[in-house]
């Protein structure tokens, strides 16, 4: 038995979401292209830093740590990948966004995560 508990990093994706449509909806009543090119750009950190919290935390415990490091490398394997087919698909599926605000939004969503995840972590002290 643990007495490390898991960290709710899974809510830094829900906050980080309901952030993102907060935002896309008024811009959607001004111009959709770009409301939904920050939401895919949004999206596109989104899943991907998401997929590497659940593979990080999957294990807790001193005596899982090589399951932990090797669950942290396939996560972050995972994201790049993830991240990287995210974009091509995005590229050639959706050639109709505004590539600009696609990038922007998805280099916004990373500070954004670490006040999500920062003020989390203190919540849990």
């Amino acid at each position: 038995m643990t007495t490390i508990s898991r960290p709710p990093v899974y809510k830094v994706a829900l906050y980080q979401i309901l952030l993102l449509l907060a935002v896309c909806a008024p811009v959607a009543l001004v111009d959709s292209l770009i409301a939904g090119s920050i939401l895919v750009g949004g999206l596109i950190q989104i899943g991907p830093q998401a997929w590497f919290a659940r593979q990080a935390y999957k294990y807790i415990g001193s005596r899982q740590v090589a399951k932990v490091v090797q669950a942290m490398y396939l996560g972050e394997t995972g994201k790049i990948l993830l991240t990287a087919a995210l974009f091509v698909a995005t590229f050639i599926l959706l050639g109709q966004l505004d590539f600009l605000t696609v990038f922007s939004a998805f280099i916004v969503m990373f500070p954004l995560q670490w006040v999500f995840t920062v003020s989390l972590l203190k919540q849990n002290r």
